[in-house]
């Protein structure tokens, strides 16, 4: 097994934030079964887009903690397996984890021998959306901490929350 290294810091690129910011501030959504794109409000992303700010989040995530225990590979996980496709890897995407509580998906997970790090990513999109969903997405957290924790006690959970705004 590598040596642990110090975890790098976790960056994305201006220009990539560039490039979401421009979808952000857009009126372009995402497209629809015919690939036209629907209108959606300025300053804030639609559900899809969202979803897919956070895949930014969640791939900087695990390429630093994939450098942090010894350049270990960083592989796409089978979203229905309850074990990696390789013995010592980092999965970006779609991680069951079955936890004390209930099944749980997580972004990024480390776990060769059971969870040992798991990471989720949430987006907000703007002052309403975080008023009217930030109590929930807490008790989501929570949640998902406590699933997790009940069956691996200890696992180290992690969380990002971006919430874009104008600068």
């Amino acid at each position: 097994m590598p040596e642990l290294q110090e975890m790098p810091e976790i960056s994305i690129p201006q220009d990539r934030l560039a490039e979401w910011g421009a979808v952000w501030l857009g009126t372009q959504g995402s497209a629809n079964v015919d690939g036209i794109p629907r209108p959606k409000s300025p300053n804030r992303f639609d559900k899809k887009q969202g979803m897919e700010f956070g895949r930014v989040f969640d791939a900087a995530f695990g390429s630093a903690l994939a450098a942090m225990l010894g350049g270990v590979s960083v592989v796409r996980p089978n979203a229905n397996a309850l074990t990696p496709s390789e013995p010592d890897c980092v999965e970006v995407g779609t991680t069951r984890v079955i936890g004390g509580i209930r099944p749980q998906n997580y972004d990024v997970a480390y776990r060769p021998d059971g969870p040992r790090v798991v990471f989720d990513s949430k987006t907000l999109n703007d002052a309403s959306s975080i008023r009217k969903n930030w109590q929930n997405m807490i008790n989501d957290l929570a949640s998902e901490a406590a699933t997790v924790h009940t069956r691996f006690p200890f696992c180290i959970v992690a969380f990002i929350v971006a919430l874009p705004s104008r600068r």
